[in-house]
């Protein structure tokens, strides 16, 4: 049986409840482009949008960090 990866089984949940991932980009406030380049591997989400949208769909660990927020404060909230 083949392994099912990470962003198969983040394209299927989509399936799953029914959600358009351009709504779900507009949740995230992101273009929906960046979600399709993050599940189709085109970006990896290290930075920004990319990686704002690779949390979200537990692709990796990371902290999102809302809008107009202090630096020094999101980086000791990554801490942990």
């Amino acid at each position: 049986m083949a392994k099912v990866t990470p962003l198969e089984e983040a394209r299927a949940r989509f399936n799953r409840v029914g959600m358009p991932m351009s709504e779900f980009a507009r949740h995230l406030g992101v273009h929906k482009q960046v979600v399709y380049d993050v599940l189709a591997g085109r970006k990896k989400g290290v930075r920004g949008d990319a990686h704002k949208v690779a949390v979200a769909l537990g692709l990796k660990n990371g902290v999102i960090i809302p809008p107009g927020t202090d630096a020094a404060a999101a980086l000791k909230e990554a801490r942990s």
